[in-house]
């Protein structure tokens, strides 16, 4: 079998004692195996520069100058025997033990799942994704507990006792990457979507519910006449009694988008103030002073929250912003991204690689990817 010849030849090599004869026959080994098209569990390049550092520590210093080129040759061989073969190769004991305990595993980019950290007025954080189902924690008579569902929800021990203590403010985090559920000390119900923050109070007092917002939240809101319940992202100030919306507002985003399921919005936003009914969405641009009103289809703005992506005319920056936030990549644009729209919808557990085929369809771009790393070429 050519893979056992390159074993011994190149223990030869290594040790200084193979010949000129077969020298030459080790590197008709490498051109007959490298024509093989063998598909490699490794980056090549990459494997090539680890077997090249261990060669070059076991040849005298002389040795590694004068056959620089050759050695590049044999690595390379190396990753063909390993990939067609399975043969690993080893000049002694110690190189086979380096070998063993120094695996590179190849990163994986995989869909986002549910995780998130809360941290406490008192600065202490609990990794929600991590932390056992019951008490979390206790901030005067309201008890933090992480239910059978893995959400986080808020209840107040006795609601007629007097609560000397201090309001406190919590704040829940996703990062990119990540999504949780929140039951607030109301009963309101918060979904948050990756990379996204939310401060609150451990429980609400006087004539209003206030939230801070930064990234994208549905909100289904327990109804209290007597305490609005309100929201602030970025530029935008929301108002709401009983009602179910989304707030999308990132920082890289040009704009933040409100979108009203039910009930009714007052939305505050460069000085400009609108009500909202059902079905329609706001637009605060970040940079103008505008604020625009829309029909749009909700099941679009809260795709997200059920599990897929909708990128029903959807620009290909912002749709990539989603892709990148849900499976924590970066991405690099090349090419001229203007007047480049996307269409369809395809589920957020889907494999990168498929979903990235799926945008190829369009014909507007191509996708690669590079480490953790997506770069899209607009044609």
């Amino acid at each position: 079998m050519p893979g056992k010849r390159i074993n011994k030849l190149l223990k030869k090599y290594i040790t200084g004692t193979i010949s000129d004869h077969e020298k030459q026959e080790l590197t008709d080994l490498y051109h007959q195996l490298s024509d093989q098209n063998a598909e490699f569990p490794d980056d090549r390049d990459n494997v090539r520069d680890r077997m090249l550092l261990r060669l070059n520590n076991e040849i005298q210093p002389a040795k590694r100058i004068r056959n620089y080129t050759t050695l590049r040759n044999i690595a390379a061989s190396v990753i063909i025997v390993i990939a067609c073969a399975g043969i690993y190769i080893y000049s002694r004991p110690v190189v086979k033990t380096e070998i063993a305990q120094q695996p590179v595993v190849k990163q994986t980019i995989v869909p986002g799942t549910n995780v998130a950290t809360l941290t406490l007025a008192n600065g202490e954080s609990i990794v929600l994704d991590t932390a056992g189902k019951g008490r979390l924690a206790v901030q005067g008579n309201t008890v933090i507990t992480k239910n059978e569902a893995g959400e986080i929800s808020y209840q107040v021990t006795d609601p007629n006792a007097s609560n000397a203590t201090p309001v406190a403010y919590n704040t829940i985090t996703t990062p990119p990457g990540g999504q949780f559920t929140i039951i607030l000390p109301d009963g309101s119900k918060v979904w948050l979507n990756a990379a996204t923050s939310l401060k609150y109070p451990s429980r609400f007092e006087g004539a209003e519910r206030h939230v801070e917002l930064t990234g994208e939240a549905y909100f289904e809101i327990f109804k209290n006449a007597n305490a609005p319940f309100t929201v602030s992202a970025e530029n935008t100030h929301i108002q709401v009694l009983g009602t179910s919306f989304n707030v999308m507002a990132y920082k890289n985003e040009p704009s933040v988008k409100t979108t009203l399921l039910e009930g009714a919005v007052s939305l505050t936003a460069n000085k400009t103030q609108k009500l909202l009914v059902p079905g329609q969405q706001a637009t605060a641009s970040k940079t103008g002073n505008d604020v625009s009103l829309q029909t749009v289809n909700i099941e679009d703005a809260i795709a997200w929250k059920n599990g897929y992506f909708s990128f029903r005319k959807e620009n290909i920056r912002t749709a990539m912003n989603k892709v990148a936030r849900w499976y924590n990549v970066e991405v690099e644009y090349s090419g001229d991204l203007s007047n480049k729209v996307l269409g369809g919808t395809i589920s957020r557990t889907e494999n990168i690689t498929k979903l990235l085929d799926y945008l190829a369809l369009t014909g507007i771009a191509s996708f690669k990817i590079e480490g953790r790393k997506i770069i899209v070429t607009c044609k």
